[in-house]
């Protein structure tokens, strides 16, 4: 009798967590579905908000940070609808490396905007975020 309790417990404790996680994956799945739908404006300010709270920035480097990732939302949401459309279709080369340049030139920007303690912090965080990413992506193709 206690064995069949104790198997019943599990089958119900483990039908619990399994109904959770497929609710927390349809919840990410709607959360992302609404990120894909914000304008670039809205991500530059949400950007810029996010960042602002993390290194105490100035007006003005709010400013320049809101252009900064406004240019890149931009160019991100011009290449989307380009890979759309199937209008260029460039080699892994190419876009890694396009996608490089643009990197390093956002991050040239950061540079001239920030002061050192907050670029040192916004490199951190933003080195933290592409591992995120990176294990995001590995997930998924497992």
């Amino acid at each position: 009798m206690k064995k069949l309790i104790i198997i019943a417990l599990a089958f119900v404790t483990t039908i619990g967590f399994s109904q959770e996680r497929e609710r927390n994956q349809e919840m990410r799945q709607n959360m992302k579905q609404e990120r894909k739908n914000l304008t670039p404006e809205q991500r530059a300010e949400l950007n810029t908000k996010r960042l602002t709270i993390q290194l105490d920035l100035t007006e003005t480097q709010q400013k320049q940070v809101y252009e900064v990732y406004l240019a890149n939302a931009k160019h991100i949401s011009a290449k989307r609808k380009e890979l759309k459309n199937n209008v260029e279709q460039k080699d892994a080369y190419d876009r890694a490396s396009e996608k490089l340049d643009r990197r390093k030139a956002i991050q040239d920007k950061m540079k001239s905007i920030l002061s050192e303690s907050q670029y040192k912090t916004w490199k951190e965080n933003s080195k933290e975020g592409m591992r995120k990413k990176g294990k995001i992506k590995q997930k998924r193709k497992q």
